[in-house]
């Protein structure tokens, strides 16, 4: 054989596992559509069981059926459908937690037949029959939820601290910042104008807040569902500045009972004004932090800088909950807070006189206690189990380059507050905030129609977090290293930091208002009760 034939026939037989590597991949490809169609024909069948059972627990079979029919997909047959309990207890299997019989719950079950196009000739089956099964019950929900809300707005503290959140400058008003905080947006609504941005209209409210969604388009949807108003205006001007970034709303909104319906008809009626919402979405995920370093001017000081950090060190928590599962636990962000401000000063020599705080928080807790729907009963509402953030607070220099990693100590020591020459001042203070156990807050129907918001205290400050610090700083003053107990220039520092305080408390409760966090409190709020409001339970 010739080396030529050689070659000739090695072509050939290339040829060959080329034609058998194509036919085989195009058989793959085959597979794979099929697949994929089974698949969402399953989500799909599975989305209408679930609204089905839902309007079962309302309307009995006949609701269901018409569910079933109105749902605009052929061939959709209800095989299944029977009445019980169910008890959503961790310790029953699953399978055993609906008990057939007397109870509020419904088990519905629905077969679908779905074609099968290129593996009917590897199955020999034109078809494949799909089932789905669902159960609703009804239930005792609230919505509640911790650190929203901003009672007042001053200044362009708001505007600093968004756009740090954002990572770009937005360039709010102080009035554009009062307009989101007194916008309240249905938070369905806002679901509602989101699947349509996104196209995905009709998809469960679980669903959808499962997705990873573009924050342009949360925040183009917060301004669809606000109608004409200036801040609407306010909202896609925000949304046409953010870009490349991405959440997950159930990561911050936990739907509960809400999960499973496509419609807001007969759900509660959720408001969240717009201030919050935006903060909530533009919140650091778990495992990160957003630190932020800010020069303010603040009338009465001559320099302040604030340096900010928050999320890092805890798992992230949804900040609002729509729950009847008392095992919930919505938490805020743990935080630290550097305030540097200088102030101007008439001692002979000294021209002004620095002062450092630092504050740590831990994250403020809220879960709920108790749902009672008896009307006239003293108990008649929501009451929730609220732990205040406990913290520390110092008057203090610390290790500022540490201050982002939150398993490293800040290292408070004295802090000098002045120095000319051979003269050094110096001074510290520090206040150890207690009460981790939970306080039970009760919110009546009245309150909760009112949107009443309620702060849990640790009651440990019986004054602003500032005045306390300088009550209980200890001033040195030394010359040459040498300590002068008895110098004129301590209680004359001392009174300085007397009248600074109130200033820097007004700094530190804008900032922690602004964020949702508050060293020493919880403020929290029930959005609505729904009794016997019916849900996807399995």
């Amino acid at each position: 054989m010739t080396g030529h034939s050689v070659t000739r026939d090695a072509r050939g037989g290339i040829s060959l596992i080329l034609a058998g590597s194509l036919f085989m991949l195009a058989g793959a490809a085959t597979v794979a559509v099929d697949l994929g169609s089974v698949y969402l024909a399953k989500r799909q069948l599975q989305g209408i069981a679930d609204a089905a059972a839902l309007a079962a627990v309302g309307g009995g079979r006949s609701a269901a059926e018409e569910l079933v029919g109105q749902s605009g997909v052929s061939g959709i047959a209800l095989i299944g459908y029977e009445g019980g309990s169910y008890r959503a207890d961790s310790a029953v299997p699953v399978a055993d937690r609906f008990v057939a019989g007397e109870g509020g719950a419904m088990r519905v079950e629905l077969e679908r037949r779905t074609p099968l196009f290129f593996a009917r000739l590897l199955v020999g089956r034109d078809g494949i029959d799909l089932r789905a099964r669902a159960i609703a019950a009804r239930q005792d929900a609230a919505a509640f939820s911790l650190g929203t809300g901003l009672a007042a707005v001053s200044g362009g503290l708001p505007n600093m601290l968004l756009s740090n959140l954002a990572g770009t400058q937005l360039n709010l008003s102080v009035m554009d910042s009062q307009g989101l905080a007194s916008l309240n947006l249905d938070l369905l609504g806002v679901a509602d104008a989101l699947r349509v941005r996104t196209g995905r209209d009709g998809e469960a409210y679980g669903a959808l807040f499962d997705r990873e969604i573009p924050l342009s388009d949360v925040i183009g949807a917060m301004a669809d569902s606000a109608g004409g108003s200036q801040s609407a205006a306010v909202l896609l001007a925000i949304a046409g500045q953010i870009a490349g970034r991405s959440v997950r709303l159930s990561d911050i909104i936990d739907l509960g009972p809400m999960r499973g319906a496509a419609s807001a008809t007969g759900q509660p009626n959720v408001l969240l004004d717009a201030f919050s919402m935006l903060r909530m979405i533009l919140s650091p995920p778990s495992g990160t932090s957003v630190p932020m370093d800010m020069h303010l001017t603040v009338p009465g000081l001559t320099s302040t800088r604030l340096k900010l950090i928050m999320g890092e060190g805890q798992a992230r928590s949804p900040l609002l909950s729509v729950t009847a599962d008392k095992s919930v636990v919505l938490r805020t962000a743990q935080t630290r807070l550097y305030l540097e401000s200088s102030v101007a000063t008439v001692l002979s020599g000294i021209a002004s006189v620095r002062i450092p705080l630092y504050v740590e928080l831990a994250a403020a807790e809220a879960r709920l206690s108790a749902i009672d729907c008896t009307a006239g009963s003293a108990g008649h509402g929501v009451t929730l189990a609220v732990t205040p953030s406990i913290g520390t607070a110092a008057l203090a220099d610390v290790d500022v380059q540490a201050l982002t990693n939150f398993n490293a100590p800040a290292n408070p020591r004295p802090a000098v507050l002045a120095q000319v020459l051979a003269t050094k001042v110096t001074g510290y203070a520090n206040v150890a905030l207690g009460g981790a156990q939970p306080q039970n807050v009760h919110f009546s129907p009245t309150e909760i129609s009112a949107q009443t918001a309620k702060r849990v205290s640790t009651n440990d400050l019986t004054q602003g977090l500032a005045a306390s610090l300088a009550s209980q700083t200890q001033v040195q003053v030394s010359i040459l290293g040498i300590n002068v107990n008895l110098s004129p220039l301590a209680p004359a520092i001392g009174t300085l930091l007397a009248t600074t305080a109130p200033l820097l408390d007004g700094i530190l409760a804008n900032v922690t208002a602004t964020l949702g966090v508050q060293l020493g409190y919880a403020d929290v709020r029930v959005h609505q009760m729904r009794c016997g409001m019916a849900a996807i339970v399995a």
